[in-house]
């Protein structure tokens, strides 16, 4: 009966992998790499390869920062992986205008949040790829904060640049993609780290449930599985985002924004061991019961 409820009340069957790709497509990116290839035709040979190496139940998306407006900017709306329709998307793309990173990184992080708001567990990523800086800093500062707090996980690639991205101390992972082998390389490692990350551990860790009272499971996973899926609304920005560097050389968004973070990825981690500390709990107070009775 308990595990009838979960599957209506908290779809478990979809853990997989949700990725979402924000992609430079501003007119900086028709320069050429090392080894003479423009770096727009890079990253897109680069995506179009490594979407072959996906698993069967990848959701994915391809939002571009000057995409078609009509389409709110998205090349592939998230949804379930098709690969030669894919393919096709993302080599048709053509780079030109600006660098709204800020917009589209909340809105990458927005289509994230509301399908994790259908299907609990799974990985969550969304990636950048970029060959420059925001033309909305600001609001990058803003959102980036935000995101990160909520449990995604935030992978940037600086796409042949002279010195490393502002995001490179901002976000989970950073590489470099100085040449097209290397950015090849860079977006294969991205989600290969994806694939070895990913568990769908949480079948059984909500099967522990069986033996307990429905009512008082019931109560207890609503009360620890509800991440926060609202929109992107942004945090304060930290006092040392305009520096070069950010703070420290490590992942995270400033001080506070480090903090964030963590708190954001352990509460995302520490439902299924909560659940198995309170089962295992319940049938020590069980046995203990049990055992008094019989003295």
């Amino acid at each position: 009966m308990l595990l009838g409820w979960l599957s209506t009340a908290l779809p478990i069957s979809h853990a997989g992998e949700n990725v979402v790709i924000v992609l430079d497509d501003s007119g900086s990116m028709n320069e050429r790499m090392q080894g003479g290839v423009r770096r727009m035709e890079a990253a897109k040979t680069a995506i179009a390869s490594v979407l072959k190496q996906f698993p069967a139940d990848t959701k994915l998306g391809l939002l571009l920062l000057n995409g078609d407006p009509g389409n709110q900017h998205w090349s592939i709306p998230l949804a379930p992986l098709s690969v030669p329709q894919a393919t096709n998307k993302v080599m048709s793309i053509r780079a030109d205008g600006g660098t709204p990173l800020g917009d589209r990184i909340r809105d990458g992080a927005d289509a994230l949040l509301k399908l994790r708001e259908s299907q609990i567990y799974g990985s969550y990523r969304l990636l950048i790829v970029t060959d420059g800086e925001a033309n909305d800093a600001g609001l990058l500062a803003t959102y980036l904060p935000d995101v990160l707090s909520r449990g995604l996980t935030v992978d940037a690639i600086g796409v042949d640049m002279k010195n490393n991205h502002s995001l490179a101390t901002r976000v989970h992972s950073y590489r470099r993609g100085d040449d097209s082998q290397a950015l090849a390389k860079a977006v294969e490692e991205v989600f290969a780290e994806s694939s070895d990350s990913n568990s769908d551990s949480g079948k059984e860790d909500f099967a522990l449930l069986e033996g307990l009272d429905d009512a008082i499971a019931k109560e207890m996973l609503q009360s620890l599985s509800k991440p926060n899926n609202a929109p992107i609304a942004g945090l304060t920005v930290p006092d040392n985002w305009n520096s070069p560097n950010g703070a420290g050389g490590t992942a995270g968004v400033g001080g506070g924004g480090i903090l964030a973070t963590i708190l954001g990825t352990i509460a995302m981690c520490m439902v299924p061991l909560v659940l198995v500390l309170i089962v295992f709990a319940t049938i020590v107070s069980k046995a203990n019961k049990r055992s008094g009775g019989r003295r």
